[in-house]
């Protein structure tokens, strides 16, 4: 790889000329012009369904384009396979992560570029090395022998970063690699970056998360409905600015400061009360009030117990003792379809496997919990189906083209929305919230948040994970931080303070009060 200087010609590393790609009924891309400088970390951003998914596809060899061409250091290259893209030295980290299951963490990291000993057997004890090295690097003690299926979503993201890292790409292209980590993993993966960027590789990173593109990025390109309608360089941007440039607005509520007070009463109903909540060895203890009306958020980092939690309270996960009280009186949630009945929603972190059924139409997804009370002798009301789901698509801006077009064909923002609007139809008044916000646009994050309140005005009580504390603050009248399946601290709306929280999620005893001097902070917090 050339190190900065020796490029003379100035020519980018990667020029995408006149790309389009269209299916039927859609122009997902339309003669795209698209570089990719030498060396720099570039932002690659639009809403979803802007073509930011097929643009990389088409350069990873996923996809090949109806129409254009690419040349790297100005020669004209064929791209039509990943392996084409690999030859090259390219390497992409799909937002869906591209690992199987039933293979063990070494054979996922090495899969498809199996290392050989000098007898040409394979040299399992070197790749094993390797992995546990590149595991290290990215903050990440597990045995290499494990089966992927064991380990979380997050735990699985990391994998394929090891995975990409393996082959010492040129050209890294990372769509959305920190969609499913804590603030701790991501601050690793930021050095990582920065390291490999120091060492000239050539990245792309598309993110929705406009803080990372601002603390990471050197370029900004932008997409909208398949066009390139941006390319900035960082330096020349301001947030407000690269929102209009990708809505075609500026959203009136995207920087929207946390409300001024918290509009739950004092002597507001306890619609769900939580006691002593133990599952070993996930949660201890854990007891808590969620009010009518009343938005409360998990803050913690991977392995916290957040979504182990929600998952109890579902009936997805069997507590081993403890008590929960729905409306006062007690209540034993021993499967989701007992929570939907007795009102209680969960829109799982993983909604591609736990929230949806990709290969079956949107309306019938949305309808899925609430199918028995939609028929009749006849058979299923299909007309009243469908009437609802378009009113309920309206009301959460869903893109769609039918409703019998299937689910799996939907940007993300759109899958997750539908995720929302299937509790919706289902007349729950609790909502379990794991990560709603995952991979979502910048549009889209406001269309939920903007949702969420909304439910609450209507007397709904909402529960919501984020693994972006900010986004608790802006939107939750009561904090509840987790650590090691341990409640290490709660605060009130009038007392959110942003370090505060933090400390508290990361599991450190904080001595001294929000405001004073930096406080000493004792790694392992007492509960509380």
């Amino acid at each position: 790889m050339a190190p900065p200087g020796e490029n003379k010609t100035m020519e980018p590393f990667l020029r995408a000329e006149g790309i389009s790609k269209a299916y039927p009924g859609v122009k997902a891309l339309q003669n795209v012009d698209f570089t990719i400088n030498e060396g720099e970390i570039t932002a690659l951003v639009g809403e979803n369904g802007a073509g930011k998914s097929t643009l990389m596809k088409i350069i990873s060899g996923s996809l090949t384009p109806d129409s254009g061409v690419i040349r790297v250091r100005g020669e004209e290259v064929t791209i039509q396979t990943p392996r084409d893209a690999q030859a090259l030295g390219f390497s992409t980290i799909y937002q869906e992560l591209m690992l199987i299951p039933e293979l063990s963490v070494v054979e996922n990291v090495f899969l498809g570029n199996l290392l050989a000993t000098s007898v040409g057997t394979v040299d399992w004890g070197r790749m094993r090395r390797e992995t546990a090295k590149l595991l290290d690097q990215l903050g990440l003690s597990i045995d290499t022998g494990r089966h992927v299926r064991e380990l979380g979503v997050a735990e699985q993201q990391l994998i394929e970063i090891a995975k990409a890292l393996s082959t010492r790409s040129r050209l890294l292209i990372m769509d959305e690699p920190t969609a499913s980590l804590a603030t701790e993993e991501v601050t690793k993966l930021f050095e990582i970056i920065r390291e490999l960027k120091a060492n000239w590789m050539t990245i792309v990173f598309v993110t929705h998360h406009l803080n990372e593109i601002f603390e990471m990025c050197d370029r900004a390109v932008v997409l909208r409905d398949g066009r390139i309608v941006g390319d900035e360089r960082i330096e020349n941007l301001t947030e407000d600015s690269l929102i209009q440039m990708m809505v075609g607005r500026l959203l009136a509520g995207a920087h929207k400061e946390r409300r001024q007070k918290s509009t739950v009463a004092d002597d507001a109903e306890a619609v769900l009360s939580v006691r002593n909540l133990t599952r070993r060895p996930e949660l201890d203890d854990i007891s808590f009030d969620l009010k009518r009306g009343e938005i409360i958020g998990l803050a913690g980092l991977m392995g916290a117990g957040r979504t182990e939690l929600v998952r109890c309270l579902f009936g997805a996960d069997a507590i081993h003792s403890g008590e929960i009280k729905l409306r006062g009186e007690m209540i034993r949630v021993t499967s989701p379809g007992k929570a939907l009945r007795a009102g209680i929603g969960l829109a799982p972190e993983d909604r591609k496997t736990e929230g949806l059924i990709l290969n079956l139409p949107i309306v019938e997804n949305v309808s899925l919990p609430t199918v028995h009370t939609r028929t009749s002798l006849a058979g299923i009301k299909h007309r009243t189906e469908h009437r609802e789901i378009h009113s309920l698509s309206e009301r959460m801006n869903v893109k769609f083209q039918s409703v019998r077009q299937h689910v799996g064909s939907l940007s993300g923002g759109n899958q997750q929305k539908i995720v929302l609007a299937k509790l919706i139809s289902s007349n729950v008044d609790i909502y379990l919230l794991d990560e709603p916000t995952r991979g979502v646009d910048v549009g889209a994050k406001e269309v939920i948040y903007d949702l969420v309140r909304e439910l609450t005005l209507q007397g709904a009580a909402v529960i919501v994970i984020s693994s972006v504390i900010e986004e608790l603050v802006r939107v939750c009248d009561r904090i509840i931080c987790l650590h090691l399946g341990r409640v290490t601290g709660e605060f009130a709306h009038g007392d959110f303070d942003l370090d505060t929280i933090m400390l508290r999620a990361m599991g450190k005893k904080i001595t001294a009060a929000p405001g004073a001097p930096p406080p000493d902070i004792e790694q392992q917090a007492e509960p509380v």
